[in-house]
């Protein structure tokens, strides 16, 4: 009688299959969740991240006779000359760091790279803006500066000039900081005119949502070529492009037609410095009166109502739309 009972009370083999196989489908159905919960808590740290860096930066303009800081500047510049890259430079996290005091604002939780490094050695002290051969610029880096608000102003010869905060028309509508690119490829570029000629990373340099003409052309933004010339906005078709990201702004992914997230190449629009699609398919980014906010790429682009300047404020120029008007 027991030897039956004990029996009838087991499982058998299709009992226990059918039980594994309910829970693993409950697993492949919570885990997407699961991820996607992470995600939006690691979103939210990076937002509160740049929240930080945005008072950080108000603080500086206060301080600084109400202008923004450059994105960078070479320290072994002359009254007349640029000093070159080799001498080392100054960035913008080293410029409003002392109103932060906190290295891990600067790297964003989804960064899967943790923060990008300088292009050479940062100083003992990565703040000291003196010493010549070194980078003062934080030592991780997840959050890349706007040059139409923080302009890529190396040293006296270039056309830029520092932007101050009665230039920008609608400071609460400007993206002054963005998200920097995941992509190592589409940041590693070449280093001929530094201490060596290897492909370096330029975690230094600033983003830009420009074209040169209204059918595209790269836009670097430091020389007099690009200070005087026309300036168009970027459109999602050539920022997707070959010498864009090379896949769609809301992924990780690429189309296979080229561009940086497959090919290395120096040449290319600099919005493939920063990642448009870090967080479910958008990014957070710093305004020019300290706000943060996140936004699909699409958005910022609008020329209804474009994000990344209605002027190239370093100069004055007027942003424009592919039928030649200024962008809204």
């Amino acid at each position: 009688m027991n030897a039956i009972r004990s029996h009838r009370n087991a499982f058998t083999l299709i009992e226990l299959l059918v039980v594994i196989a309910i829970i693993a489908i409950l697993a492949a159905i919570l885990f997407p969740v699961f991820a996607q919960a992470r995600e939006k808590a690691r979103a939210a740290s990076c937002l509160s991240n740049e929240k930080q860096i945005g008072l950080g930066l108000m603080m500086y303009t206060q301080d600084y006779d109400e202008t923004y800081p450059t994105a960078y500047f070479y320290k072994n510049n002359t009254a007349t000359t640029n000093g070159g890259s080799a001498g080392g430079y100054v960035h913008f996290t080293a410029m409003i760091h002392p109103y932060i005091k906190n290295e891990q604002v600067w790297v964003c939780p989804s960064d899967p790279n943790k923060g990008l490094r300088p292009d050479n050695p940062p100083c003992a002290n990565w703040l000291d803006v003196a010493t010549i051969g070194c980078e003062a610029q934080v030592p991780r880096l997840s959050y890349i500066p706007n040059s139409a608000i923080l302009p890529r102003k190396r040293g006296p010869q270039d056309a830029p000039n520092i932007v101050s905060v009665a230039a920008v028309d609608a400071p609460a509508d400007v993206i002054a900081i963005a998200e920097m690119t995941s992509n190592l490829s589409c940041i590693f570029l070449g280093s001929t005119g530094q201490t060596n000629t290897e492909r370096r990373n330029k975690s230094h340099r600033p983003v830009n949502a420009m074209m040169r003409t209204a059918a595209g052309g790269a836009w670097a933004g430091q020389n007099v070529a690009d200070a005087t010339g026309p300036i168009y906005a970027i459109t999602k078709r050539e920022a997707e492009g070959a010498l864009g990201w090379g896949g769609p702004s809301d992924s990780n992914a690429s189309n296979g037609t080229g561009g940086c997230r497959t090919v290395s190449a120096d040449a290319g629009y600099h919005i493939r410095f920063m990642e448009p699609g870090r967080h479910t398919g958008g990014s957070n980014y710093v305004f020019a009166d300290g706000h943060s906010k996140f936004f699909k790429f699409d958005t910022t682009i609008n020329p209804n109502n474009f994000l990344w300047g209605k002027s190239y404020y370093p100069t004055g120029q007027q942003i424009l739309d592919q039928a030649g008007f200024p962008v809204r």
